[in-house]
């Protein structure tokens, strides 16, 4: 189904750029390449991811022997009374000096020891398990993150798009009340219609000027949170157009995506298989029953290995000479923790209970969203539809009313009921072709099968 002419003439008037003079482009593509990297959240996830990655390579560490090196160096001074020497010649004591009461002794060390962990309850691998899963949680988060970076970025770029639309709408209102004013105070001068003709279209004019002021600060306003969102200064200028939205628009495929959307559980199916916010949720309930194995380690005996060797002497060119290796085993088998592992495990497991709750918790959201989202996208079809037609029915009511008006048949007040009425059809009727772009959007989103 194609939109009529006037609906893809309102489209295309709303991709002109007022003055794009001296203006930087900014279509929708570049919107989106700057808020994923700009955006505080996008940011703020990746470093997470980055630093889950690095508690995996700590996790296969705790595998490995910790290794250390030493060396050293003391000396002692032991202070005595001071006495005689005696050298024993012959079997007599024969003295040979007078000690001074302090004697010195250093003492060189060098050595290298290694020690690693063989048992230990299964805790090691435990920890390795819950930190690739937290790892994947957090790379889901990262996908999750920027899937909605984008499409909050599509929403408000939609959204200046729509309001920009509006404008237009406006403007060309008040430039026909103008001239329409124009032409009856002329008929007025030479008694053609009465001077309260002349107040009521006065009338009409001015809030036409309102209602485009108005139009012009939403656009304002929605430009304005763009580039808030963007992270960019909210006083820079640019020209927002995008012919792939206008084609969007114009490419009314309502029946090509019932036929794709038609069944619901396929497409739950569908989002439950690739909505990277559901995965996180298995994944950390997967890493919580690794946290209940962690706890109950506790309760196992712990056994060690240890190896040394070293040196030591009391002069530093003689190091070599006196040589000491060393090697064995350890057993720590826990009897009481003062309810510590009990504590721990119990609580562990109430974790894992919660993570298991929360994984049946997104996944009836993914239900509900689902559900929402092709209750939108039909709303939004038909709501473009039923404006689309009005717009044509406004359009010959106001040619009626004007012609009948100009041949002294219809009163004005009739006239400024029909223009009013084609003025509000347009401006539903850009309303509901952005709606319905932002509807299609939103479907995708919802099933996370779009990829950035």
């Amino acid at each position: 189904m194609k939109l009529t002419s006037v609906v893809t003439f309102l489209i295309l008037a709303a991709t002109l750029s007022v003055s794009a003079q001296g203006k930087s482009p900014m279509t929708l593509q570049q919107a989106l390449n700057t808020a994923l990297e700009k955006n505080f959240n996008v940011i703020s996830s990746q470093s997470t991811y980055e630093s889950q990655k690095s508690s995996v390579t700590s996790a296969y560490g705790n595998f490995l022997p910790s290794v250390n090196a030493s060396a050293g160096w003391n000396r002692s001074q032991t202070w005595q009374p001071a006495g005689v020497n005696y050298q024993d010649i012959g079997g007599i004591q024969v003295p040979i000096g007078v000690t001074s009461g302090i004697s010195t002794r250093n003492n060189f060390s060098a050595g290298v020891s290694a020690g690693v962990t063989l048992f230990d309850g299964l805790s090691t691998p435990a920890r390795l398990s819950r930190a690739l899963l937290n790892e994947d949680a957090a790379e889901q988060n990262l996908v999750r993150t920027r899937q909605n970076v984008v499409y909050q970025t599509q929403g408000l770029y939609l959204n200046v798009l729509r309001t920009k639309s509006l404008v237009k709408v406006n403007e060309d209102n008040l430039k026909s009340s103008r001239q329409q004013l124009d032409r009856i105070v002329e008929s007025n001068k030479v008694g053609a219609v009465a001077l309260a003709d002349v107040y009521r279209q006065q009338v009409t004019t001015a809030n036409a000027e309102l209602g485009l002021i108005q139009a012009q600060a939403a656009y304002e306003n929605a430009k304005t949170t763009l580039l808030s969102y963007l992270s960019l200064d909210v006083y820079s200028e640019y020209d927002y157009t995008d012919d792939s939205i206008e084609n969007e628009v114009k490419a009314l495929d309502y029946d090509q995506l019932k036929a794709q959307y038609a069944d619901y559980n396929k497409l739950v199916q569908q989002a439950l298989d690739t909505r990277p916010d559901y995965k996180s949720a298995v994944f950390q309930k997967e890493g919580s029953e690794k946290d209940v194995t962690m706890a109950r380690s506790g309760y196992w005996p712990t056994l060690s290995a240890s190896a040394g060797y070293s040196y030591s002497n009391a002069e530093l060119a003689k190091l070599n000479d006196y040589k000491t290796l060393s090697y064995g085993l350890n057993i720590s088998l826990p009897i009481f923790s003062g309810f510590k592992t009990s504590v721990a495990s119990q609580q562990a497991q109430l974790s894992a209970q919660i993570a298991d709750e929360q994984v049946r918790q997104t996944q009836r959201q993914v239900q509900a969203d689902v559900k929402k989202a092709l209750l939108d996208l039909e709303s939004a079809y038909k709501q473009l539809d039923v404006t689309t037609k009005n717009v044509r029915s406004a359009e010959e009511d106001q040619r009626i009313a004007t012609e009948r008006y100009s041949l002294g048949a219809g009163t004005l007040l009739d006239q400024l009921t029909a223009v009013a009425n084609y003025t509000r059809a347009l401006s539903d009727n850009v309303n509901a072709s952005y709606n319905y772009v932002y509807a299609k959007q939103a479907m995708k989103y919802v099933l996370g099968t779009e990829k950035y």
